[in-house]
């Protein structure tokens, strides 16, 4: 080839190796701004129960100051004072766990305490699931803090905790639980229903971007939290986890997400 055709040649591969760089760049961002957008929309999701749950616990608040200031003697004011504690706690509660779900779409990672997380998330369903009969058992072994993104697993979290709960139209059972496999140096988080299950064919897509069994809101109205499985498992890639999923029609859903221990530093 000649020299000049070589030259030609080298400044065309730059120039496709720059189009590469610039179109995964903006890839990148627009995934961005999908999952950040999925995110806005499972917030909305949740935006009637949290209201619902955080006016209770105000009302539960300003009933019990009335009664106080009612009654003088020491034993019903220490009462209302104790339900102006513990109201007031479950509210401070709702309101963390919704704020950690709201932040920016930071990619900062940090140790993260996966039975705190599990629990500030429950907060916010715990009325949901007890209207539609979902019972929840904890099976939490003493586990190390991961490495994670703090809103985005929650979000993931939420997000198998109401596909769950949509699984069981009837009611059921709703088992999380922590354990440790020190071989991998990994923590594994699984979210088991006794629900509808999913067929062989579903289960082989689960993960495609748009694919969804849902059609739109279930019976009490409500559709998912706008994140997928498809996103839930770009979540856990970019936290260098795993997710797995089980399930069999009429036997329930296993779904364990696996993070990566913590590493201490030097």
């Amino acid at each position: 080839m000649l020299p000049g055709r070589i030259d030609e040649a080298t400044a065309f591969q730059r120039q496709l190796e720059i189009a590469r760089l610039r179109h995964a760049a903006e890839v990148a961002e627009l995934r961005r701004q999908v999952l950040e957008a999925r995110k806005l929309a499972g917030l909305g999701e949740l935006l009637g129960t949290t209201t619902h749950e955080f006016n209770n616990a105000l009302t539960t608040i300003l009933n019990y100051a009335k009664l106080g200031l009612r009654h003088r003697d020491q034993p019903t004011r220490d009462k209302a004072l104790e339900r102006i504690l513990s109201a007031g706690t479950r509210a401070a509660k709702i309101t963390a766990s919704v704020l950690g779900m709201s932040r920016s779409g930071s990619a900062r990672f940090e140790p993260v305490n996966l039975h705190l997380l599990v629990e500030d998330v429950l907060v916010l369903l715990e009325r949901e699931l007890m209207k539609y009969r979902v019972q929840v058992e904890r099976e939490f072994a003493p586990v190390p803090k991961v490495s994670a993104n703090p809103g985005q697993v929650q979000q993931v979290l939420l997000n198998l905790l109401v596909n769950a709960r949509q699984a069981m139209a009837g009611g059921g059972r709703l088992i999380l639980r922590l354990s440790h496999d020190e071989a991998s140096g990994l923590v594994d988080l699984m979210v088991r229903d006794t629900g509808c299950g999913m067929t062989p064919d579903v289960m082989r897509r689960i993960f495609e971007p748009r694919f969804s069994t849902k059609s739109g809101p279930d019976e009490t109205g409500k559709g998912g939290t706008g994140l997928g499985l498809s996103a839930c498992k770009e979540i856990v890639d970019a936290h260098r986890g795993r997710i797995r999923v089980e399930s069999a029609p009429g036997k329930g859903t296993a779904i364990t997400i696996r993070l990566p221990v913590q590493q201490p530093t030097a």
